[in-house]
């Protein structure tokens, strides 16, 4: 079970990604990575990276999590479920701030 929540939390942020490529400002090379506590930009990153950023570190993360947790499966299997309920709408959260930025700066 622990296994289709974190397939389908992959694919869910699989779906956000390919979404904000194709719709997120096409023409625009970097998006914003960091904001200030006053709504500034602090930095941004290549647009591919900026996109990926939160998959990935949420894959690396279930990775890591997996193989230094195999002495205590139910600790191991909690936390798998954290990430896989957290992921999507972290990741959504992201790309929403993302576009509303774009979108103010145009």
């Amino acid at each position: 079970m622990i296994y289709v929540a974190l397939v389908l939390s992959i694919l869910a942020m699989a779906a956000i990604a390919t979404w904000a490529h194709r719709n997120i400002s096409p023409e625009t090379s970097r998006l914003p990575m960091q904001w200030s506590a006053s709504g500034t930009v602090n930095w941004r990153a290549p647009r591919l990276v900026a996109i990926a950023a939160t998959p990935v570190l949420m894959l690396a993360l279930m990775v890591l999590i997996f193989i230094l947790s195999r002495n205590d499966l139910a600790e191991r299997n909690m936390a798998l479920l954290w990430l896989a309920f957290l992921g999507p709408p972290l990741q959504a959260v992201h790309m929403a701030l993302v576009a509303r930025t774009v979108e103010n700066e145009d």
